[in-house]
């Protein structure tokens, strides 16, 4: 099995406010830049406020433009995953107007007849647009949903994305399909569990961030990602091994040291480390070889560049400051350290050079009883991948 290497994408100069502004010559360029730093995949978003402006009504022109992005990855050699239902984003909302009521107080996503209906529509017309592309590498259903709604029973969320994968199944038949679950999925009872969304889907795929965990031992703690991805390939029961399907780190400028900052997080405020780009090549150096070393399907890094300051008194970026510097590359088209990280891996893969583990071994009980205490076992078992021999 080879490893996959990939890419969450949001173009520098735009970021999410890409396809309201699209700028088809700059994204070709950036794809071209992503496949020469030596990436396969490129992870790109649907975001729901733009493709679903109204109750059953998908934006035909958003859609043509998913379409001209994907065409832009496919000229580059990248093949694409498109996000479908995109609303949890880079530490903000972007909530349609439409399902939310005088109050602001959105309707139920997995419950709603109008809304579950309209996402239906959504995720079918991209999926439609989309089949028998070959650039297509998998639909991702959602990003990490439960963050902008938790669905109020098991049963409500696994209905939810089997609705929603049986019609792409049906518009795409043999696309492979994500679901864009992160570490909540591990650590609470947020009615996601990893095995109903593996029931789902034909790749079980996780995110996980030291900065916003915490159990991990630091910041850069190079452990949890690798072994938040043999977790979730434990309890998803299927002997698949787990994509990473979002990791990464914030730095701060170059040449400036690393340094903690109070940012906002979802309303609250959270401490949060921007790192030294040297720092930062160091850590997805250290996780990218653990993760071959423990049987991963892949990694996709958290993101393609850093953000044109135009964009910083703009939500999310006036208050996630964290956000404007997650990429590998500096707003100015200059590449960060640790894009050289990823270039040499994919020299190490094309060489045969990296020796590929099976999955490693954690979990130490069913499914099940895991999730009657999900955060006291995850952080149990992580302390046990820690004292493990690896020798």
């Amino acid at each position: 099995m080879t490893f996959e290497l990939g890419l969450n994408y949001w173009p520098s100069r735009s970021a999410m406010y890409m396809w309201r502004e699209l700028d088809l010559a700059r994204v070709r360029d950036e794809m071209q830049h992503i496949a020469d730093i030596g990436f396969d995949v490129v992870r790109v978003f649907a975001l729901t406020q733009d493709f679903l402006p109204a109750p059953f009504t998908v934006a035909a022109d958003m859609v043509a433009r998913l379409v001209d992005v994907a065409q832009c990855a496919k000229d580059a050699g990248l093949k694409v995953v498109p996000t479908l239902i995109v609303i949890n984003m880079s530490g903000r909302m972007w909530w349609p107007d439409w399902m939310l009521d005088a109050l602001g107080r959105p309707a139920d996503l997995f419950s709603d007849p109008t809304i579950l209906r309209s996402q239906t529509l959504l995720v079918e017309t991209c999926a439609r647009a989309l089949s028998g592309d070959a650039a297509i590498r998998a639909f991702d259903l959602a990003n990490e949903i439960d963050d902008a709604q938790r669905p109020k029973t098991r049963d409500a969320g696994w209905l939810w994305a089997s609705l929603l994968a049986d019609t792409i199944r049906r518009v795409a038949p043999g696309a492979s399909i994500q679901i864009g679950a992160h570490l909540p999925s591990l650590t609470t009872s947020n009615n996601m569990r990893v095995d109903d969304l593996a029931a789902v889907a034909d790749e079980d795929v996780m995110h996980a961030y030291p900065l916003f965990c915490d159990v991990a031992r630091s910041f850069l703690d190079p452990e949890l990602v690798p072994f938040s991805c043999a977790l979730t390939a434990g309890l998803a029961g299927t002997g698949r091994p787990t994509l990473m399907q979002e990791f990464g780190l914030c730095t701060a400028p170059p040449g400036v040291a690393g340094h903690t900052i109070t940012d906002d997080f979802l309303g609250r405020p959270r401490s949060q480390y921007l790192a030294s780009e040297e720092e930062g090549a160091d850590y997805y150096d250290a996780v990218l070889n653990r993760l071959v070393q423990t049987g991963a399907a892949g990694a996709y890094a958290w993101c393609y560049g850093d953000y044109d300051p135009r964009l910083f008194d703009m939500p999310p970026f006036a208050t996630a400051v964290r956000e404007r510097t997650f990429g590998l590359v500096r707003a100015d088209g200059r590449e960060k350290p640790a894009a050289d990280v990823f270039r040499r891996l994919r020299k190490r893969r094309e060489a045969g050079a990296l020796v590929h583990a099976n999955v490693a071994r954690v979990l130490d009980m069913s499914a099940d009883e895991y999730y009657r205490a999900p955060a006291a076992h995850f952080e149990r078992l992580y302390a046990a991948w820690l004292s493990r021999d690896t020798t």
